[in-house]
């Protein structure tokens, strides 16, 4: 048995060195999240749509509907994936949004993008708890489920990577059509549900599957209890302020002075920054411990976000933190979310902290859009002001508490 060190209250094995060469299945892994990225369409996305003469309300919406078709997607789409297999419900997921990507660049009104939002919803619920699921199980059944923030890290920062050089050549796509980045998109999506549907499939047993009468009781039960349900619903609000503080980034950015073509750049920069983040997650867990990040990460967040109000300028180092809090975040909660979970359901429990995650994250993108009508600057420094409030709550009232998890029965 390796070293072990302690993080918080849970003792984990100390990490492999980051050089070792990954697994077979592993490397697949790591070789579709090169294909994951969105990194052509983010520094054209809000500009896009307001060339479309979509107001930032409408954008919100549009972003709520997205959120909408998540919540009512996730427990089905959930306990599909447990069903039909991890792998398979990938590789349906990414052909969904591989199509509907293509089809958000063909699109003009708002009825149409909000068909396309839907579809693309879809696409990600399949996809949503079965990645992590597929992941952590192949792990825990080579006897490395220590290891996964690890992978899951490094294959967020490579998609990252990846994201950052295509933001710089979406940038320069979309000063010769908006619409570019999104076929070019697509393409590259229907790259990665072919690697996808080589990684091997995981089989799981038939007595550790879920029937339709045991899954939403089984996730009520989990979601609720004690040692998951402050840690899920806290996350959910930094992902939120984090997902819709994102969306202003462009516009902003254009009003400081940056040029249209050179936002791709920008993007690129603010990519290479999550990326460090995100392959750095273990680190930061074992630096101060998971429930101190999920402290330390929004309060700074929504200081710097509170400032902008002062000195505009502040947005840009903001919209930098934004990236580098989210990222490992959510992949320091879903090793949480994992090691309190068994195999029977994993998926079906993963999907339901994403319903979770787009519940919440409604009213904060309707709200920001809305004021951001009214004034950029006015919505990100009320948001910031606002995760800084809920931060003091939680540190006081305590409402957010880790613990070791309780043990697995065998797979």
């Amino acid at each position: 048995m390796g070293r072990y060190r302690r993080t918080g209250s849970v003792r984990r094995p100390a990490l492999r060195p980051a050089s070792a060469l990954p697994s077979g299945p592993v490397a697949k892994y790591y070789l579709y999240k090169l294909t994951a990225t969105a990194g052509l369409t983010v520094p054209v996305w809000v500009l896009f749509l307001r060339a479309q003469h979509l107001s930032y309300t409408e954008i919100m919406l549009l972003d709520a509907i997205w959120w909408v078709g998540l919540t009512a997607g996730e427990i089905p789409t959930g306990y599909v994936g447990d069903r039909m297999g991890w792998r398979n419900s990938l590789v349906v997921g990414n052909a969904l949004r591989a199509a509907a990507v293509v089809a958000m660049g063909l699109v003009s009104t708002f009825a149409a993008f909000a068909g396309v939002y839907l579809l693309w919803a879809l696409g990600s619920t399949l996809m949503s708890g079965s990645t992590d699921a597929w992941l952590y199980e192949t792990l825990e059944r080579r006897g490395d489920a220590d290891a996964f923030a690890h992978c899951r890290g490094r294959g967020q920062s490579l998609t990252l990577a990846a994201g950052a050089a295509a933001a710089v050549l979406g940038g320069y796509l979309g000063t010769v059509s908006f619409r570019l980045p999104f076929l070019v998109t697509g393409v590259l999506w229907a790259g990665g549900a072919v690697v996808l549907a080589t990684m091997p499939a995981v089989a799981v047993a038939d007595d550790d599957r879920l029937t339709v009468l045991e899954a939403l009781p089984v996730l009520r039960e989990r979601l609720l209890s004690v040692e998951l349900r402050g840690v899920v619903l806290w996350v959910a609000v930094v992902l939120a302020v984090a997902n819709a503080t994102g969306r202003l980034t462009q516009p902003v950015a254009v009003d400081l002075g940056v040029p249209s073509a050179w936002l791709g750049w920008l993007y690129a920069g603010f990519t290479v920054f999550a990326a460090v983040a995100s392959d750095r997650s273990a680190w930061l867990r074992d630096r101060f411990g998971f429930d101190g990040w999920l402290l330390l990460g929004p309060a700074v967040l929504g200081g710097l976000l509170a400032a902008v109000w002062f000195a505009p300028v502040v947005a840009l180092p903001a919209f930098v933190l934004v990236r580098v809090v989210r990222t490992p975040t959510e992949t320091l909660a879903n090793e949480y979310i994992n090691d309190r979970v068994a195999t029977a359901g994993r998926a079906t429990t993963l999907s339901g902290v994403s319903m979770v995650n787009a519940v919440v994250a409604i009213p904060f993108g309707v709200a920001l859009g809305a004021a951001a009508d009214l004034s950029p600057s006015l919505a990100l420094a009320g948001i910031g002001s606002v995760l800084l409030a809920l931060v003091g709550v939680v540190a006081l009232g305590g409402l957010v508490t880790t613990d070791a998890p309780e043990p697995r029965s065998a797979d």
